[in-house]
């Protein structure tokens, strides 16, 4: 096939398909005598799954580092290349949410602090136009880690039970209580508008979180 059918067939542009051509994200197509560039049906499935990488979050270099598994013709391999990427998206999106729910927390703080006060003269600390409202103060570097250790604790949690305000994380009898107490306490340090309750009750040991509906569905 011509590539306009090829394009037409797959979604991407003419010029996108000679793009993905000159960083070998496709072989060189076969050529007419005429000198125009002829498509085997087989690339229609190599840009479908290049389309599929791509809305996953991967980068065009990214998927330049998959083409040989996938040339390779065997499954697995592919499957543990994606399964790396697909966990390190998966944090990254997970840090870029909870910066989001802290932001979006900052901005409600910040308007239910302008109602309360307004002086005749000057703006003073009281009137909510000057502070800073308390939210995540971590980089999101030390923010993707913070979350790799709460998904570390996911193997402890044996339930998730909604509370008021909150959520409640059964736990069990094999998690080590004191690794999770400084965990709690330095999240609560850089994110002070979460509150943690340790417990242990006739149910069992847990932990209860609670604070901004956004932030709290992380530990959902």
């Amino acid at each position: 096939m011509r590539i306009a059918e090829a394009a037409e067939r797959s979604g991407f542009s003419p010029a996108a398909l000679r793009y993905y051509e000159e960083l070998h994200l496709l072989p060189a197509p076969a050529r007419t005598p005429a000198g125009y560039r002829t498509y085997d049906p087989s690339v229609l499935d190599r840009l479908a799954f290049i389309g599929r990488a791509k809305s996953l979050g991967c980068t065009l270099e990214e998927v330049a580092e998959l083409m040989p598994h996938w040339d390779g013709g065997r499954c697995a391999p592919m499957q543990a290349r994606l399964r790396e990427l697909a966990a390190t998206k998966l944090d990254q999106t997970r840090a870029a949410t909870a910066q989001l729910s802290a932001f979006t927390s900052d901005l409600e703080r910040m308007l239910a602090g302008l109602d309360r006060h307004t002086p005749e003269g000057p703006c003073d600390e009281d009137c909510g136009c000057v502070g800073q409202p308390a939210g995540c103060t971590l980089d999101p570097e030390e923010l993707a880690g913070r979350i790799r250790e709460w998904r570390q604790l996911d193997a402890h949690v044996t339930a998730r039970t909604p509370i008021e305000g909150g959520i409640r994380l059964q736990l069990d009898a094999a998690t080590p209580l004191g690794d999770l107490a400084e965990l709690v306490a330095a999240e609560q340090s850089c994110c002070s508008f979460f509150a943690f309750a340790l417990t242990v009750d006739s149910l069992g040991r847990a932990l209860e979180v609670r604070g901004p509906a956004e932030a709290v569905t992380l530990f959902s």
